[in-house]
């Protein structure tokens, strides 16, 4: 799995084309069945952008078949149903089909047809409120997990681009040293090299180099998205790795232990009693910051279309979505600063509320899937606002 970034976002944001499909299925990581419900899910999915294209849209069943053959294509594909996440994103057009396998707990399979992909499934991907990191420290090799409350995956990292084995660096540089000497230059020995020998002060310092060249290499693509991480590992690795890495997010507090390939679900059970309580936390300073907000006039939930309006303008730090919100479908007018609500979906309109999330991300705000009991006055969609309206 890669990371899928708030880059990744905004490019998908813009994309249009009439039509424009997008179906999210739940997915499995391991099946009793044969991945079967998975591809049966899916399968539903197309039936019912089917009927619609046919019945809303009026297109013709030769065309039709044109345009989801990808999406057809891939319930005959038994090795892509073996290796997903949680969920699969799926975005149709004339244009081809894009796919996103992502971590994301997906009851139900819905889909939408638009103009436009519906990206507030979304989300919860690009949000710190419940997704974070885990880095564990294993210096054989490194590996990089993304995890939820119900949910965990491991990102795959490419020895290529981040140095992922302690311990391959030193047996490459003990046999370039071995050759050296067999040629009669050098000083065999006379360097440590990890766990062949040498002070304990001198093997710390040896790994707080490679960390160092490890983390230049893997925080790039960490802030990409960035999200708390909790690390993992013996105990004398994590202030070490800690006195390496310039990254904004770390969470305080380690699982620690010898931990190998096989432990990601003892990672995950272990690591969630470490970040639950700063979730929680962050969600009571994100209401206490409301609130406080509220009273400066900075923080509205009582009125759709003036945040609305403020979301697509820019003037939105943190816009609050409720997690059983009703799709709000209209149009926006950006010369006249406009809305049009349409009772029913109309050919060109899209979900304003979607479009709002999308542009609060775009201006680099911040956009959380809220339960309806923890939304402001049980609205549909509140904001923290950047300046008053």
């Amino acid at each position: 799995m890669e990371i899928f970034n708030r880059n990744n976002f905004i490019n998908l944001s813009k994309k249009k084309a009439n039509p424009t499909i997008t179906i999210y299925s739940p997915t499995s990581r391991q099946s009793s069945d044969g991945y079967k419900k998975d591809q049966i899910n899916f399968k539903n999915q197309l039936k019912d952008v089917k009927s619609k294209l046919e019945k809303e849209h009026m297109m013709e069943e030769s065309d039709i078949e044109k345009l989801l053959s990808p999406a057809s294509e891939l319930l005959d594909n038994h090795k892509f149903w073996q290796n997903n996440s949680d969920m699969l994103a799926c975005f149709i057009s004339e244009e081809g089909m894009e796919m996103i396998k992502v971590p994301i707990d997906l009851r139900e399979g819905q889909n939408f047809i638009g103009e436009k992909p519906m990206l507030l499934p979304m989300i919860p991907e690009l949000s710190d409120d419940g997704h974070y990191y885990i880095l564990l420290l294993n210096l054989d090799q490194i590996r990089l997990y993304e995890a939820t409350r119900n949910t965990v995956q491991e990102i795959i990292l490419d020895p290529e681009e981040v140095a992922v084995s302690f311990t391959a660096e030193e047996e490459e540089d003990e046999n370039q040293d071995q050759l050296h000497g067999q040629g009669g230059s050098g000083n065999v020995g006379a360097m440590f090299h990890g766990h062949d020998g040498g002070s304990d002060e001198v093997k710390k310092v040896t790994i707080l180099n490679y960390f160092h060249r490890m983390t230049n290499m893997l925080e790039p693509k960490l802030n990409q998205n960035p999200l708390p991480l909790v690390l993992a590992g013996v105990d004398y690795l994590i202030p070490i790795f800690n006195d390496a890495t310039k990254y904004n997010h770390m969470l305080k507090g380690h699982v620690s232990g010898a931990y190998g390939e096989k432990d990601m679900m003892t990672l995950h059970q272990k690591s969630w009693e470490i970040v639950a309580p700063f979730f929680e936390k962050e969600k009571i300073k994100r209401k206490e910051n409301y609130d406080q907000k509220a009273a400066d006039g900075l923080a509205i939930s009582n009125d759709k279309l003036k945040i609305i309006k403020a979301a697509l303008t820019g003037g939105v730090d943190t816009l609050l979505v409720n997690s059983n919100h009703q799709h709000l479908y209209g149009s926006y007018d950006p010369d006249n600063h406009q809305i049009n609500i349409s009772e029913d979906k109309k050919k060109g309109e899209h979900c304003l509320i979607d479009e709002a999330a999308s542009k609060v991300v775009e201006f680099s705000g911040k956009v959380y899937m809220v339960e309806d009991d923890n939304m402001p006055d049980g609205a549909q969609v509140a904001a923290i606002l950047r300046y008053p309206l």
